[in-house]
């Protein structure tokens, strides 16, 4: 029982760092490689989206495979927040269940972004700029524009701390408020639609940088915290094990003829 126990622990220690793989892999991939951090100037014109896509060609199509890569981890990190919720949760499991979809939903959304990048570099040669320029775009709405699902999937990681109950609670409260915040904060991403330049076009601080340090930095709290929180579970397991082992299971056989 113990060494099934421990077992689970290096599995759930192994997702979490597989969200630091994806944070990592996201960097070099995205910021060093295919220099889209922040992205392509939307008021570029199509033949300039194209030469970007024509001189960085290689980096691009290297950094598409690590991306991909990458991102496949963020079912992985959602599975780990997923068991906790669970755990957390009574009764039905609509917050687990909402979580398991909103995590699925969200890899979907990943991985058609390197797909896209790398499609683009496949053909940027003989592409017309205008369907590039349209493919780049497109990317950067899966990138930005797809904010609710994440946003809806931190409120209900926030929902299942507040109504955890368990004592000492898995999560700490002040969790489930940076949770709430993350989600209300990431909405600027939505101003993408309306604005080419500014701070609220796709490479904009207001669009781009605020709503992804909120994003990253949840991830990077809550990976810090899923450590400690699988750390505190094994340690309880392990007490209770202990102890259950340590409590006589059969009373004394009475003497006869007394």
């Amino acid at each position: 029982m113990i060494k099934q126990m421990e077992m689970n622990t290096r599995v759930a220690k192994a997702f979490v760092w597989s969200a630091i793989v994806l944070v990592a892999g996201l960097i070099v991939a995205q910021g060093f490689l295919m220099h889209f951090v922040p992205g392509i100037d939307p008021s570029f014109s199509a033949e300039q989206v194209r030469q970007h896509f024509i001189d960085r060609r290689f980096e691009i199509q290297i950094g598409s495979i690590l991306q991909i890569i990458s991102w496949s981890f963020w079912a992985t990190w959602g599975i780990v927040i997923t068991v906790f919720i669970r755990k957390m949760e009574r009764g039905y499991p609509f917050l687990t269940y909402a979580s398991i979809a909103l995590v699925g939903g969200g890899s979907v959304f990943f991985l058609l972004i390197p797909m896209t990048w790398a499609v683009c570099a496949f053909r940027a040669p003989e592409m017309a700029p205008q369907i590039i320029q349209f493919a780049n775009d497109w990317v950067w709405f899966d990138w930005l524009f797809t904010w609710p699902p994440f946003s809806i999937w931190f409120f209900v990681i926030a929902a299942a701390i507040f109504n955890d109950h368990n004592v000492p609670t898995i999560y700490p409260r002040w969790v489930a408020y940076l949770n709430v915040w993350c989600g209300m904060l990431i909405f600027p991403a939505a101003l993408i639609a309306f604005f080419h330049k500014g701070p609220f076009a796709y490479n904009g601080i207001g669009a781009f940088w605020f709503p992804v340090v909120m994003f990253f930095g949840e991830i990077v709290v809550m990976i810090v915290v899923s450590m400690r929180v699988i750390n505190e579970q094994a340690a309880k397991l392990q007490a209770e094990a202990e102890a259950g082992e340590a409590t006589p299971t059969n009373a004394p056989t009475p003497v006869a003829g007394a």
